[in-house]
């Protein structure tokens, strides 16, 4: 009887609106101490992961330059590659090992970054922290290098006009006063800008090299 006369009373006290449900408890110290264990072990097993995947240099889009951090914590969703205005972020093969299949990375032959005018849609896409805020004044997606086997303004005829010159936003490429093209490290952020315009790979790749005259490379600076 007083078990039927409480679940009774409990009824009438919800269709008074007289009820009220219980709060759910906030965060407990355990928790915290949980979720920050599970974090940190996520950028362990990133840094296993990218060990294990035979992880070697390449140029992730902005933010993913950490690579424990985005080894732990990308999972592949294509979401920034899809954001990319200008199609500068691929995807990438088997060359790393099957455990990198799929990884974004930046494809300067297609595309380069104008850092969305500060917006970085690739950033804002990612679910999941793989990429973190970026600076282009400060950070560096790579660095521009200039390969003199393949730039034509090292070559006998020099007749290049140097498109990436006038391509890069941040001043950062210049002629020498030998007619030499030269990469002021300070300013460059590797945008990529100059190795897509850079016209070496359609007129004298002889060697089949698959580089440019320009190339960005993985900064370790």
């Amino acid at each position: 009887m007083k078990t039927r006369e409480k679940t009774n009373s409990a009824a009438s006290l919800q269709e008074d609106g007289g009820a009220t449900r219980p709060q759910k408890p906030g965060l407990s110290r355990r928790s915290l101490i949980g979720g920050a264990a599970m974090a940190a072990g996520l950028l362990a097993f990133g840094g296993a992961t990218a060990a294990f995947g035979g992880e070697t240099d390449r140029l992730r889009p902005p933010g993913g330059q950490d690579a424990d951090r985005f080894w732990g914590a990308c999972i592949r969703c294509d979401r920034c590659r899809a954001a990319c205005p200008l199609a500068a972020i691929g995807v990438e093969g088997l060359t790393p090992g099957i455990i990198g299949a799929r990884l974004p990375i930046m494809d300067f032959r297609e595309g380069y970054c104008d850092m969305c005018d500060g917006a970085f849609r690739c950033i804002a896409a990612c679910p999941t922290g793989a990429l973190t805020a970026f600076d282009p004044y400060v950070d560096k997606i790579g660095m521009a290098v200039v390969d003199e086997a393949e730039c034509q303004l090292y070559g006998i005829s020099g007749t290049c006009n140097a498109p990436c010159i006038d391509a890069c936003e941040w001043d950062a490429l210049s002629l020498d006063e030998n007619g030499r093209l030269v990469v002021d490290e300070k300013r460059c952020n590797g945008c990529g800008a100059c190795e897509y315009v850079c016209p070496t790979s359609a007129y004298r790749n002889y060697d089949a090299s698959n580089k440019r005259g320009i190339n960005v490379e993985v900064w370790h600076g």
